[in-house]
């Protein structure tokens, strides 16, 4: 069965698309992976770059039928095969690959979508991934940085999460507001997770102020993590810092 990973926060700009388009593609490289942007920003869904490699008339029509929205109109989806548009950093195909699927964005419409499901709206892509985890190994989610219906459903949905970090000044406070907010909503639904994993990035070692600021995330902020009623039963750790130059 395939496990669960989602990137949040619930702040933009914090390279937490690149990230899942990172992880999915390094994971592909001898999994089966499945990629979902449940992002109204879309942001992913530009990161992967569709157009470059489909014909426009299929894509409109595909958008149609087959973005993640779909799952609160109970319709199935068919995710898209990427699988041979897999690139890594520097523009060259990754091989071998195993197999990575997609599922894009419906764009700002999502939220609207979501929000007008009457009954068990919370845990929609719960049930839809539960039909399709023997299908992959891992199946990576990058979730929208607002704590929403679409944020509710990506947060029970998940094995495991993955939440970025600035090693910039203030970005401490904003994340401890985060983590409490997480700890709220678990408190809730009594859902878990196997691991959560804490990732530093736009890392710059030459500056001052964000290796302060990694001193703090590796002290103060895990520790608050663990001292939480609900996260803090679940095992943390902290990823190596990503610089800069990588988000």
């Amino acid at each position: 069965m395939g496990e669960v990973i989602s990137v949040v926060n619930q702040k933009g700009g914090v390279g937490k698309s690149t990230m899942a388009s990172i992880l999915a593609r390094n994971l592909a490289k001898t999994h089966r992976v499945l990629l979902i942007d449940f992002d109204g920003q879309a942001t992913l869904t530009e990161l992967v770059d569709l157009p470059s490699h489909f014909d426009a008339d299929f894509l409109d029509e595909y958008r149609k039928t087959d973005s993640i929205s779909k799952i609160f109109e109970r319709e199935t989806i068919e995710p898209l095969d990427i699988t041979s548009i897999l690139k890594d950093e520097n523009g060259k195909s990754i091989v071998p690959i195993n197999e990575l699927h997609f599922i894009p964005s419906a764009g700002n419409s999502m939220s609207f979508i979501a929000e007008s499901v009457s009954a068990g709206k919370d845990l929609m892509l719960k049930k839809f991934l539960g039909k399709i985890k023997g299908d992959y190994d891992y199946i990576v989610i990058d979730a929208l940085p607002s704590v929403t219906t679409l944020f509710k459903n990506v947060l029970l949905a998940s094995d495991a999460l993955i939440i970025p970090i600035q090693t910039k000044t203030n970005a401490i406070a904003g994340a401890n507001s985060f983590l409490k907010i997480l700890d709220e909503v678990l408190g809730d639904y009594e859902n878990s997770y196997k691991h959560i994993f804490v990732l530093p990035t736009m890392y710059n070692k030459q500056r001052k102020d964000d290796n302060d600021t990694l001193a703090e995330i590796m002290t103060g902020y895990m520790k608050y993590l663990k001292a939480l009623t609900h996260l803090g039963k679940i095992p943390s750790s902290m990823l190596d810092a990503i610089p800069e130059r990588s988000v």
